[in-house]
């Protein structure tokens, strides 16, 4: 058995609001949010993370988080991304699973912006999954909307369409790296990612970065 373990904490700069990737739409309940009531200081506390597993005589699963927030003074902004893939590849016919999960929690927040997208594909010898979820989360200081957080949720369902990239040719593969930046007085980041792999059986990540601001 073979177990990696990674975490990170840095800074990138800043980044433009979901920076290079198309909008798809969210799919399927595979990615859950949940938002807290703002009765309580300003400011915002997001959780962002996910998961992946691939199961078969070869397997790759693979997580990315990116998680960054900022104290303007006046108000506070957070928003990252999410991507979780798995992919398998067994000799006999129905011996593999993929599944990938994302999920966010905020709270804190007066305005919230989802989107999540979740693709997969099964075979005879061969599968595939994807989630992706990217949010943009905002709090005004001093300021709460009358009827709670407004939370925009985009959702079209689950997908299936042709396979996303990865190949399980041989082996079994794991690999995860979070990424969390808080700017500002009075933050928080943290993350937290684990990997493991069984040698023709299975691969498995998980993820987590989280902010406060």
């Amino acid at each position: 058995m073979h177990m990696r373990h990674h975490g990170s904490q840095h800074d990138t700069g800043s980044l433009d609001v979901f920076d290079g990737h198309a909008w798809h739409g969210r799919s399927g309940d595979h990615g859950h949010h949940a938002v807290a009531n703002t009765s309580q200081p300003d400011g915002i506390i997001t959780v962002l993370g996910g998961t992946a597993l691939a199961a078969g005589d070869a397997s790759t699963a693979t997580g990315f988080i990116e998680n960054v927030a900022y104290d303007r003074g006046w108000l506070s902004i957070a928003k990252g991304e999410a991507v979780f893939e798995a992919s398998a590849h067994a000799a006999e016919q129905g011996g593999v699973v993929a599944v990938a999960d994302t999920s966010l929690n905020v709270s804190g927040a007066d305005f919230i912006i989802e989107r999540e997208v979740d693709r997969s594909g099964l075979g005879q010898h061969d599968a595939w999954a994807r989630s992706e979820l990217d949010y943009l989360a905002i709090d005004i200081h001093g300021w709460s909307p009358p009827n709670g957080p407004v939370v925009i949720d985009i959702n079209h369902g689950f997908g299936h369409g042709p396979a996303s990239g990865h190949d399980a040719a041989y082996g079994a593969f794991a690999q995860a790296l979070a990424t969390a930046e808080a700017h500002g007085a009075n933050t928080l980041s943290a993350t937290l990612t684990s990997a493991i792999t069984v040698e023709n059986h299975f691969s498995f990540v998980a993820g987590m970065g989280m902010v406060a601001v």
